[in-house]
């Protein structure tokens, strides 16, 4: 059994201390906004943006994200991690709901069952998976006392693990992982929805307004363990919908940040002369790409498939229509969490592209005359029609394929790929975690809502369970890099760019951290 005390603590006390001076200089809120309303503020319902950077506001976990991305001790004080490293116990420190009351095991237990059981659990149960019995217990093949957690006493926590997982405590740290309130949840299920005497957290801020559709408040939190360590006296998140009203109250020193990862900034104000000082560009762990529906003609057919990726010139598309620096993407893994640095397969391969394309008309009996135009659905924004456009030419003039574009707003264009009503669709996705493993994840079996390629194969799905089970790092990699590169020859998904987060702040706005998972952090943040 191995014991770890957590003793990162002493980087935040740090970090505190060398601001202690700063902490007095300016006594004023943040000011954020986002653009569409919150549609609750509990954990284990709203894992999209820009619920969830909220929640990372009001709720702490066992872990937290630290003022650099480390991962440090939140509510729990140490762990104890099995030798077979598949028995987590969580040992946690004195901390309290904003009412005054304890938080205690018992919330933890209470939240993440909840969240993995088939009566209540929603898009997040899948964080989720790497816990014994819960794949079993969403499908209805095991119980929800089958599965792994256990509250022992008020103050120790034990998981059970279906398998080794080096990326466990990464997720302890995730908004889907934060306790709630047993006996809160249990007299009003409504409680995230207002404000309200239920509504308590145990995070750096508490929410104190919240009108739908115009703004929430939230507030220091004095019964938050660490209360010390924050230094700002709140934060104020607008809803405004139009990002020239953004851009507007940005310049005008009404907002302290425009951009991600609460919105998409228009790419043309990033680079006008107005803002270009003052924009910061980072690497992000995702990529933009296009979903393909393996159970319907034509990308039922893996040459098929093949051929529309080889055709395609991420090369110009990221220099003409990204212009951002972003660089094409020839795998799903970019820098941090790469398995390899060659491309697998070559970018605007003509030739090659044809020889796929004559070899799935063959299978088929077609002739590219005859092929019925492809449907590319797309969500309404004109930054992405952009790219749909400059994939639908080169298709066209590449190998003769005709494109025919849908458009739909958001939610439809979403629900439309989940359903599989759809047969080529734009989507970007980002992963989870700092480990290859949640973008690999997401093609492991066609049940998961995730996979909206509708696609698996039995190889790729031995290659992660023997990454699941193998506790040697460098041969998990091994295993992880053949599972990555098995999938880009099958070629479910077709990988465009890697993306990047933008956004403008205040330049004296200091101690936020954004993460390459689009987690951003404002518990250290003070005005200079």
């Amino acid at each position: 059994m191995k014991k770890y005390l957590l003793v990162l603590l002493v980087i935040p006390f740090l970090f505190s201390c060398n601001k202690k001076e700063d902490k007095n200089n300016e006594n004023r809120m943040v000011n954020l906004s986002i653009i569409a309303p919150i549609r609750s503020l509990d954990p284990r319902i709203s894992n999209e943006s820009p619920c969830t950077h909220v929640i990372t506001m009001l709720f702490e976990g066992l872990m937290r994200l630290g003022p650099h991305g480390d991962i440090l001790p939140g509510v729990a004080e140490s762990v104890d991690i099995s030798d077979d490293q598949c028995t987590y116990t969580f040992h946690l420190r004195d901390s309290f709901w904003s009412n005054g009351d304890t938080v205690t095991a018992y919330d933890f237990e209470y939240a993440w069952k909840k969240s993995v059981d088939p009566k209540t659990a929603q898009n997040g149960a899948v964080t989720f998976y790497a816990i014994k019995n819960v794949e079993a217990c969403l499908t209805k093949k095991a119980t929800i006392d089958d599965v792994g957690i256990q509250a022992l006493d008020d103050y120790t926590l034990e998981v059970k693990l279906e398998h080794p997982a080096p990326y466990f405590l990464y997720l302890c740290a995730s908004s889907t992982y934060s306790p709630i309130h047993k006996k809160f949840d249990m007299e009003d299920h409504q409680w995230a929805n207002s404000v309200n005497p239920h509504f308590v957290c145990n995070g750096p801020f508490v929410i104190t307004r919240w009108k739908k559709n115009v703004e929430i408040l939230v507030e220091k939190n004095p019964y938050f363990w660490d209360a010390e360590l924050v230094a700002i006296p709140g934060i104020r998140i607008q809803v405004i919908s139009d990002a020239n009203t953004q851009s507007f109250l940005f310049d005008k020193g009404e907002l302290d940040w425009f951009g991600q990862p609460f919105n998409s900034m228009p790419r043309d104000m990033i680079g006008d002369d107005k803002h270009k000082e003052l924009a910061t560009t980072i690497d992000a762990y995702g990529l933009f790409w296009f979903f393909l529906n393996t159970e319907k003609p034509p990308f039922n057919n893996k040459n098929f498939r093949k051929a529309v990726a080889y055709a395609l010139d991420r090369k110009s598309m990221a220099q003409h229509v990204f212009q951002l620096g972003e660089e094409p993407a020839m795998g799903i893994l970019n820098k941090g969490i790469s398995l390899q640095d060659a491309p697998y397969f070559e970018d605007c391969n003509i030739e090659l592209a044809k020889e796929f394309l004559k070899k799935a008309l063959d299978e088929m009996g077609l002739t590219v005359d005859k092929l019925p135009r492809v449907r590319m659905s797309q969500r309404s924004c004109l930054f992405t029609s952009r790219v749909t456009q400059a994939v639908q030419e080169q298709l066209r003039k590449n190998l003769g394929i005709h494109v025919e574009i849908e458009h739909a707003d958001w939610p439809v264009h979403f629900v439309s790929i989940q359903k599989g009503d759809y047969e080529m669709g734009e989507m970007p996705w980002h992963s989870w975690l700092k480990d290859p493993i949640y973008m690999l994840d997401t093609f492991r079996s066609r049940s998961l809502a995730i996979n909206m390629s509708r696609w698996e194969h039995p190889r790729y799905k031995e290659l992660l369970i023997l990454a699941d089970f193998e506790t040697d790092p460098a041969q998990r990699k091994e295993y992880l890099h053949q599972a990555e590169a098995f999938l880009m020859e099958e070629m479910p998904i077709i990988p465009i760019c890697y993306t990047k987060l933008y956004y403008l702040s205040n330049p004296h706005l200091k101690g936020v951290y954004l993460s390459p998972l689009k987690e951003i952090e404002f518990r250290y943040a003070y005005f200079e």
